[in-house]
């Protein structure tokens, strides 16, 4: 039955989509085979992610809690917290993904725990597509937070910064990594509320993973892992783009077997991609897309090998600014990949 609806959205959809498949058929297809790690029996459904809940309650008991004037009310805001403040030790890093069709802006409030005083804001606009990378020292410098050898200075009994984010685009994100510079250990630390590609996948035939490391990060090889949950084989077209500008780089086809999974070193891909990162290419976003503007029915994710100690780290989660229904309303590719 659901193969049978999956059948009449594609022949729906043929004319809205005819643009979108000749590219498919003019672009490489990456040969899967070698990167197979598992198949599932044929048939087993997916995973379907839960629906973000509204915080009414919670927000009721804190308009009634008797804060401090100069406390922030956090539920309209995607609250990163704690930061980590150490450029010698360990310092946050924030990426932020922007899913429009053109530039967002993201206004990041700081805010000191456990006072709730705010210590500024910062405004910064990412182009379409883009999800470029800044420090916490960054993020305070543009807030005109005062910043000493690096490290934001806490005043007033504060022992931390938390993040505040807005951004008024659906489509917006964001992902909160840490760096030890003493131990050279690198992990994502993002927690959410709600999650990237629920929001993505709610709005497009797309699901996204932000700033895959390319060959220019060799100590921190990045792997792409692949799950086809549909009882089909299914071709889903993946576009790489610059994290940092927004800029598509090139794109090719993954032709998925039913219920399959991969793991798939991002450098594999950069062949078939015929993509050669520049010096300052440290980062790529990757969309993958169904391009019959079906539902993605995939798990995507991806892993980072730390070559010094030798451990595999899930960069997977990444969140959502704003909450997502869950149910898909059908559509393009996001931005038309």
């Amino acid at each position: 039955m659901r193969l049978s609806i999956r059948l009449l959205m594609s022949v729906a959809a043929l004319s809205c989509f005819a643009s979108a498949s000749h590219a498919v058929d003019d672009i490489p297809t990456f040969d899967l085979a070698p990167y197979l790690s598992g198949i599932a029996p044929a048939g087993m459904a997916g995973p379907t992610p839960p629906s973000a809940s509204a915080n009414a309650e919670r927000a009721e008991r804190a308009s009634s809690a008797g804060e401090k004037q100069s406390a922030i009310n956090g539920t309209t805001y995607a609250v990163v917290a704690p930061t980590y403040n150490s450029p010698t030790g360990t310092l946050s890093y924030l990426r932020l993904f922007n899913g429009a069709n053109g530039p967002s802006n993201f206004t990041i409030t700081i805010v000191g725990s456990p006072t709730g005083k705010t210590y500024g804001t910062a405004n910064i606009q990412v182009g379409r597509s883009a999800s470029p990378q800044y420090s916490l020292t960054q993020i305070l410098q543009n807030a005109n937070v005062a910043v000493v050898n690096g490290a934001g200075v806490l005043t007033g009994g504060d022992t931390s910064f938390s993040l505040y984010i807005q951004d008024p685009d659906t489509l917006s994100g964001y992902q909160h990594v840490t760096y030890n510079a003493a131990s050279a250990f690198f992990e994502n630390v993002s927690v959410c509320n709600s999650l990237l590609n629920q929001t993505v996948s709610s709005n497009s035939s797309s699901a996204v993973l932000m700033n895959v490391h390319t060959s220019k990060i060799s100590d921190y090889p990045s792997q792409i892992e692949l799950h086809n949950f549909w009882n089909a084989a299914v071709t889903y077209r993946l576009t790489a783009v610059d994290s940092t500008t927004g800029v598509v780089i090139s794109a090719m086809n993954l032709a998925t077997a039913p219920n399959a999974s991969y793991a798939i070193p991002f450098t594999s891909m950069q062949t078939t991609l015929n993509f050669q990162p520049s010096a300052s290419q440290f980062h790529v976003n990757l969309i993958v897309t169904d391009p019959s503007g079906a539902p993605p029915y995939i798990m995507l994710g991806q892993s980072i090998v730390n070559s010094q100690l030798a451990a595999n780290i899930s960069m997977s989660t990444a969140c959502a600014v704003n909450n997502s229904s869950g149910s898909y309303a059908g559509g393009p590719g996001l931005n038309g990949y």
